[in-house]
């Protein structure tokens, strides 16, 4: 054990976890980001074992994909009759926890089974708590079998899932699959399957795809940072297998609390697109009208595949012909560069040649033959992006929009208009209307938009950064007298 456990365990409080916290001090998010390992706040867990107290009696816990066995230790120790099982890949983690249970006295009473949570044989039980924090990793460094057991055990269910589900949509599928009558789920995932395209499977299976029904689902509120190492949004999710057709109460996470909203019935909750919306109180609702998306084409900016190679300032000597200004900042649509001449002089340029650089005349070739050795020279022609396009130096710049819209911050999106015709990347989402708009009707639209749009119309992640897809700007609604004027 290093010096840095070590001291963390001569000064250990019962039930708390200092060397979880010392474990995670020595190693850096990006390096555990692989294996998943971010250990859940004392407080949430202990907000998720008051919940499972006030349901029916469990014979047993597991805790899935244990950690440090925070929640482990915490169940042994709020229910004393429960027998409880903690399962743990990592060896690392599995060691700590063995020494927590050890330190604790609790090696009698916590089962480790050191495999993983995917294929493990669990042992007979009564009923039965799920309860854990699933590891949170991303579908990338997923093993291919894996996602085509998901993909196959999902079939088997009726769903239609996509490979593109991280490692804790497994685990919840893995639960289903475990669980019999009367027993329950309670877990802590990133909350992005409540609302994006792999996580529609998820949603089918506790939404009223089998006899597995959600029960409750409490969202973290934007300022609410239940994991400060890791930038996601949270969700507690909770399951019962034969839980019939009971409302489902759902909820924020705010002050360290949780606090109910509404109860639906199981249409609402199949009805509904998106999940996030259910877990917080409705905005007031804009009648008649129109969605954004029926106006406009909404598209990401461009991906150049290496922005140190391409994104060039109006000083650098580069042909203004093989260049366009663009936005490559969203500081930029705050500031409203677009507006001006003055402020599109301040805007960098990207570097957009043509494919053939032999009909371009020769200062022109010339420059652009020094720009591709020089890119190539900075690896850019290596780059994912550039080595699936033809030729790999041409970037391909949109067409500028009508306006832009900024996708990612901690405040709702911002909404210029586009007066000067410039490019942009993909730190931002244009507008190209689907048919001809004066520009004071845009100028109406947007100033809607910019004074009714909030945080929630998007994917709200950990430290209240929200993150607005085009689908979320297409649901944005447009009021009636501003489409009367449309027409």
């Amino acid at each position: 054990m290093s010096q840095t456990l070590l001291q963390a365990e001569l000064f250990a409080p019962a039930g708390h976890d200092p060397l979880g916290e010392a474990y995670a001090r020595a190693h850096l998010p990006e390096e555990r980001r692989a294996s998943g390992i971010t250990l859940t706040p004392q407080w949430l867990v202990q907000r998720m074992l008051d919940l499972a107290a006030t349901r029916d009696g469990f014979d047993t816990v597991v805790d899935c994909g244990a950690g440090s066995g925070r929640f482990a230790i915490a169940a042994a120790l709020r229910f004393p009759h429960a027998r409880v099982i903690a399962v743990e890949a990592h060896p690392e983690m599995a060691a700590l926890l063995r020494r927590r249970l050890r330190d604790e006295a609790l090696s009698h009473r916590v089962e480790l089974l050191e495999a993983d949570y995917r294929q493990a044989g669990l042992p007979a039980r009564g009923r039965t708590l799920f309860v854990g924090n699933p590891p949170y990793v991303r579908h990338h460094d997923l093993e291919p079998q894996w996602k085509e057991w998901y993909r196959r055990t999902m079939a088997a269910h009726g769903i239609v899932a996509s490979q593109l589900a991280g490692l804790h949509a497994q685990f919840m599928l893995r639960t289903v699959e475990l669980m019999r009558d009367g027993d329950a789920m309670l877990f802590v995932t990133a909350a992005e399957w409540l609302d994006n395209g792999y996580g529609q499977a998820v949603r089918d299976l506790l939404g009223g795809a089998g006899d597995v029904a959600l029960r409750s689902l409490w969202l973290a509120a934007p300022d609410e940072s239940v994991f400060p190492d890791a930038l996601v949004s949270s969700v507690v999710v909770e399951a019962q297998r034969g839980g019939g057709d009971a409302a489902v109460q759902t909820g924020m996470i705010a002050g360290r609390a949780l606090h109910p909203v509404r109860r639906l019935d199981r249409a609402s909750l199949r009805a509904a697109q998106r999940w996030t919306p259910l877990c917080r109180e409705q905005p007031i609702a804009i009648s008649g009208g129109a969605e954004l998306g029926e106006l406009f084409r909404i598209t990401r900016g461009q991906v150049t595949g290496l922005n140190s190679a391409w994104v060039v300032k109006p000083e650098d000597a580069m042909p203004a012909t093989l260049t366009v200004p663009a936005i490559t900042r969203a500081r930029e649509i705050i500031d409203d560069l677009a507006a001006t001449r003055e402020g599109v002089a301040r805007l960098a340029r990207v570097v957009d040649l043509p494919s053939d650089l032999d009909a371009l005349a020769s200062p022109e070739r010339e420059a652009a033959l020094r720009f591709v050795d020089r890119a190539r020279a900075l690896g850019a022609d290596r780059s994912y992006i550039a080595r699936h396009r033809t030729p790999w130096y041409r970037v391909g710049m949109r067409e500028p929009p009508a306006a832009f819209v900024s996708y990612m911050g901690r405040r709702p999106p911002v909404f210029r208009a586009n007066p000067q015709r410039v490019s942009f990347l993909n730190i931002a989402h244009g507008l190209y209307p689907r048919a001809p708009m004066a520009e004071v009707v845009l100028s109406r639209i947007l100033q809607h938009l910019n004074t009714t749009t909030d945080l929630y119309s998007g994917r709200v992640y950990g430290g209240g950064l929200a993150k607005f897809e085009p689908s979320d700007i297409a649901r944005l609604r447009v009021p009636r007298e501003l489409l009367e004027s449309v027409a």
